[in-house]
Parts: C-alpha cells; sequence; structure tokens
C-alpha cells in the first residue's frame, strides 16, 4: 500500500524549509545605506511562513518552496542590480497596499460595538480598587523606610497612621486600601514563619520516633556513636531559635512603630493648633 507522506512531518523538509527561512533572514539584512528597504521585507517573509507552515499538500509544499527560492535569489541580486531592486520595492508597496485595503475592509465589515453600559457604584469600586492594586505591585523606587517617620511639619493635613497587627506582625497603615507590595512582604513573612512551625512539628513526630529507637537499642543493648534523638532535638532548637528571632524583631518593630503613632499624633495635634485662628 501506497504511504502518504505528509511533508510537514518529514525531517528533510522540515530542514530545507528552515534553511531557506533562514536564508532569506540573512538577505533582508541592508549592506549600505542605500537598501533599507531591505529591512522591510523581514516581517512579509515572517509572516508568510507562519501562514504555510501547516500546508499538508505535496504540491502546495512544492509551489511554496519554488517561490521561496525565487525570493532568494531576487533578494540575493538586488544587491548588485538596480532593476532587480526596484522589483522588490514594488513588491513591498504592493504588499503594503493589499494589506492596507483588507484593513479598511475589515473595518467596513466590523460590526459596531454597542454603547458600554455605565458602570454601578459597586463595579466601579471594583475597577478603581483593581487599578490601585496593579499600580501598587512594586514598591516606589523612591520610597523611604516607614521607620524615617514622622515627617517634618508641612501645609497639608496630618494623616495619623494606625498601628496594626497581622497574625503577629505590625504594620503601619496610614489609609486604605492597602497597597499590594505591602500585603505581599506581609504574606511572604508570615509564609515563612508558618513554615517553621510546620517543620518544628514534623520534627516533634520524628523525635518521638528516634526515642522509641534508642528504647529499642537499650532493649537489645545496641550502642550506636550518637543517639537517635540527637538530631530532631538539634533541628527543633534550631527552629525555635528562628521562631523566636523572628518574634523579637517584631516586637522592637512594634515597639519603633509605636513611638512613631506618638509622634504622629503630637505633630497633628501642633499643627492643628497652629491653624487655629487666634
Amino acid at each position: 500500500m501506497h504511504k502518504v507522506l505528509v511533508p510537514k512531518y518529514s525531517g528533510a523538509h522540515r530542514f530545507a524549509c528552515l534553511a531557506l527561512y533562514r536564508a532569506l533572514l540573512r538577505q533582508c539584512r541592508p549592506l549600505t545605506a542605500d537598501t533599507p528597504w531591505l529591512s522591510e521585507t523581514k516581517p512579509l517573509i515572517r509572516q508568510n511562513f507562519r501562514k504555510y507552515k501547516k500546508l499538508q499538500s505535496p504540491s502546495q509544499s512544492a509551489n511554496a518552496l519554488k517561490a521561496g527560492y525565487e525570493a532568494l535569489d531576487l533578494l540575493s541580486s538586488s544587491h548588485t542590480k538596480q532593476q532587480d531592486a526596484h522589483r522588490v520595492t514594488t513588491l513591498i508597496a504592493q504588499a503594503r497596499s493589499q494589506k492596507d485595503k483588507y484593513a479598511a475592509m475589515q473595518r467596513k465589515i466590523r460590526p459596531v460595538a454597542p454603547p458600554a453600559n455605565p458602570l454601578t457604584p459597586k463595579k466601579a469600586r471594583k475597577e478603581k480598587s483593581i487599578c490601585f492594586q496593579e499600580e501598587t505591585s512594586q514598591r516606589h523606587p523612591n520610597a523611604t523606610s516607614i521607620l524615617d517617620r514622622p515627617r517634618p511639619l508641612g501645609d497639608k493635613k496630618r494623616n495619623v497612621p494606625v498601628l496594626v497587627n497581622a497574625r503577629g506582625l505590625p504594620f503601619l497603615r496610614y489609609k486604605k486600601p492597602q497597597p499590594r507590595n505591602v500585603s505581599s512582604v506581609i504574606r511572604k513573612k508570615l509564609g515563612r514563619r508558618w513554615n517553621w512551625i510546620e517543620r518544628r512539628d514534623r520534627l516533634k513526630i520524628e523525635l518521638l520516633f528516634a526515642k522509641d529507637e534508642e528504647e529499642w537499642d537499650r532493649i537489645t543493648k545496641t550502642k550506636e556513636p550518637s543517639t537517635w534523638s540527637e538530631h530532631p532535638a538539634n533541628a527543633i532548637a534550631d527552629v525555635n531559635a528562628r521562631i523566636g528571632r523572628f518574634d523579637m524583631q517584631s516586637k522592637e518593630l512594634a515597639d519603633n512603630m509605636w513611638k512613631i503613632v506618638l509622634a504622629e499624633k503630637a505633630l497633628a495635634e501642633e499643627e492643628a493648633s497652629q491653624k487655629q485662628p487666634k
């Protein structure tokens, strides 16, 4: 039975097409200032290769390859022959004109979109919140540390922050909604602490098994170079130390932030007293 060969599944066919594609792209490099139009042929070549890369008919594939080799010869000779260069520029102009006509035709037959309904207040708030979260996803490059506050007296009304406790992690909230980068930092820190707690719980279970092994060694009078519970106990101590350092740093941060809140309150009262009419 005759075996039908699909060109795109043939390694030799793919190799020939890729070689032709690369050769055409190499010819699109403008060698002199007089041939800037060569760079305009590169998008056309890529577009046509994407268009015809799924051809399955052997005759259509052969015709496409033949056209590609003719284009390669034309581009190669256009560097030296003015007549071929003029032909290439004419083909580029024709392709551009056809593209513009097709785009104009598509705009004419495109259905007119119905007028958008006005957003409800709830949807408007949701859209505003989404935009704010996207804008605050990254830390501002000129942002200063929160511990550099309070700022000097100014003309605007001072916004006194609120010290918030997020599962043991303190932070200052100046306004709502909360910036996305702040939420991300809080989530990462709390996630790291929770991972330590889960690791400690797993180690405690391993410590119980280790003690059972030690009891078995005592019964069988087997001596080991080190106890079974030594390494789990050391790991638990290390995790507890990390959690303790994290909690201590959070406590120190909370103390510093509370001092900022008190200073902001004092400055706000001072500014309010200065603005009162005498």
